[in-house]
């Protein structure tokens, strides 16, 4: 039984060391992802206009934001920080960043920011931002014959 404890101690050491060990990632958990034959392709992270990405203390903002970025340009969009919440996500990377994917120059009349998936938004932006078609010229006359 001696000898048990002393292998115990060396686990228990060896886990707890390994916890601190973890990379930030795009937490698809959160962001699950569903076959849907209504959709040309699985949901992936930011299907929705958000994406989590989980992260720890020893994460620069630069990593985190370029994760967050890389979801959101499959969409073909920019990602943009919403929140930052301690303590949110796994016990590795413990903490979590929501950002939201937009395109920058999809803006309402008070400067912010559409959904691009919110299909009522973008119709709104669309009706707002559209500019009447001018109107054709007119046909040239040809001039007079002497």
């Amino acid at each position: 039984m001696r000898l048990f404890r002393p292998l115990f101690l060396v686990a228990a050491l060896t886990a707890l060391t390994a916890c601190s060990l973890g990379d930030p990632f795009v937490d698809r958990e959160k962001t699950f992802q569903i076959t849907n034959p209504g959709w040309g392709k699985p949901k992936l992270a930011g299907y929705d206009g958000v994406v989590n990405v989980c992260y720890g203390d020893d994460t620069t903002p630069a990593t985190r934001d370029a994760l967050a970025a890389e979801a959101c340009a499959e969409w073909g969009l920019s990602a943009r920080l919403i929140v930052r919440r301690l303590w949110q996500c796994r016990l590795t990377v413990p903490h979590l960043a929501i950002y939201s994917c937009i395109d920058p120059a999809m803006r309402n009349e008070n400067g912010y920011y559409i959904n691009p998936f919110n299909a009522a938004q973008v119709d709104q932006w669309q009706r707002a931002h559209s500019t009447a078609a001018p109107a054709p010229a007119p046909a040239p006359v040809p001039p007079p014959e002497p």
